[in-house]
């Protein structure tokens, strides 16, 4: 499923010509020889129990896959790439809207009456709906109480610098692959169609945005690619992303606390949830998923939907200065 998750975006750009800059190859790498050698046995590992190829680079050939001093090896995906996610994402909506769907923007819903016909309330009116599926992450905003405590709030914050001469962006990284590393706290960058550099990362666990945002993250920008020490920031943003305690995705659907066994058993509100980062390839398999569920057949959904969530420790007041502290943890088991 995770590689018809690639390939549905293929098949997408083609079938409702959607421009977003695609383009093939991700190249994972490891700082340092011990993380070298866990990519490498996961490469193995993949290989072996999946028959899924990818390609080893040695550290001596490393050099060849990107000019930075920071990483030990690593592992070239073919099948992986990069794209504009917003050029993408309005492809899909002006691609959905052709096919008969409607789309209200800025018409947030407040609150949710359960039942075989269930109502949805926005502030101006309402609508009732067969099947409702909760595609919001961490901007429910209350709409589902039960679902918040197993989904953290991340920061996740990106710059682009100036255009860089074409020359020098070739040298980076010669194949254009996008880029992440294999810390538990990680960076990700890429190149962009006009020579840019992405550069993604300095998450924040505690929901503050960073200060010095862009000063910091050309920083961490030039100490992986020093070439880059002078080059200006020109873009920086960031927004959330939901994670779960196990990071993986958690899909089921909500029961209707006085509907009656049998509705309980077919209950028609959905939910999607805890992509943790992984959102714009299996954002589109998930709502696959669900439309076969709607349709009569939920074997695939519920693949997903039988995966054990927790909730993270620390209720409403503890669960975000708990996590700051578990992933300060983290942050030095990366450094050693």
């Amino acid at each position: 499923m995770t590689l018809e998750a690639i390939r549905l975006i293929g098949e997408r750009r083609e079938r409702f010509g959607i421009d977003c800059d695609w383009q093939a190859g991700y190249l994972s790498v490891a700082v340092g020889a011990r993380k070298a050698r866990a990519l490498q046995a996961w490469q193995e590992h993949m290989q072996r129990s999946y028959g899924y190829d990818t390609r080893w680079v040695h550290p001596a050939e490393l050099s060849q896959w990107i000019a930075s001093p920071r990483f030990e090896a690593g592992v070239h995906d073919a099948l992986g790439g990069h794209l504009h996610p917003l050029k993408y994402t309005l492809g899909v909506a002006r691609a959905a809207a052709g096919l008969g769907v409607r789309i209200h923007e800025q018409s947030p819903v407040v609150a949710i009456e359960p039942g075989a016909t269930v109502r949805l309330r926005t502030a101006t009116g309402s609508v009732r709906a067969s099947h409702v599926l909760l595609a919001g992450n961490v901007y429910l905003n209350g709409l589902a109480p039960t679902l918040a405590p197993r989904i953290m709030p991340v920061g996740t914050y990106i710059v682009a610098s100036e255009p860089l001469a074409p020359e020098l962006a070739r040298s980076l990284i010669p194949s254009r692959s996008a880029v992440c590393d294999t810390n538990f706290v990680l960076d990700y960058f890429r190149p962009t169609a006009d020579d840019r550099m992405l550069y993604g990362g300095r998450v924040s666990y505690s929901t503050t945005t960073p200060k010095n945002l862009a000063a910091s993250m050309q920083a961490r920008m030039a100490q992986t690619f020093p070439q880059l020490r002078d080059t200006h920031v020109e873009f920086a943003w960031g927004g959330f992303v939901d994670i779960s305690m196990n990071r993986a995705p958690d899909f089921g659907r909500l029961p209707d606390a006085n509907a009656s066994a049998a509705l309980k058993a077919h209950a028609n509100i959905y939910y999607l949830q805890g992509f943790s980062g992984h959102g714009l390839a299996l954002t589109g398999l998930a709502g696959r998923l669900v439309a076969e569920a709607i349709a009569g057949d939920a074997e695939r959904f519920d693949t997903f939907s039988r995966i054990r969530h927790r909730p993270f420790p620390g209720g409403s007041l503890l669960r975000t200065p708990a996590l700051v502290a578990g992933m300060a943890y983290y942050r030095l088991k990366d450094m050693l």
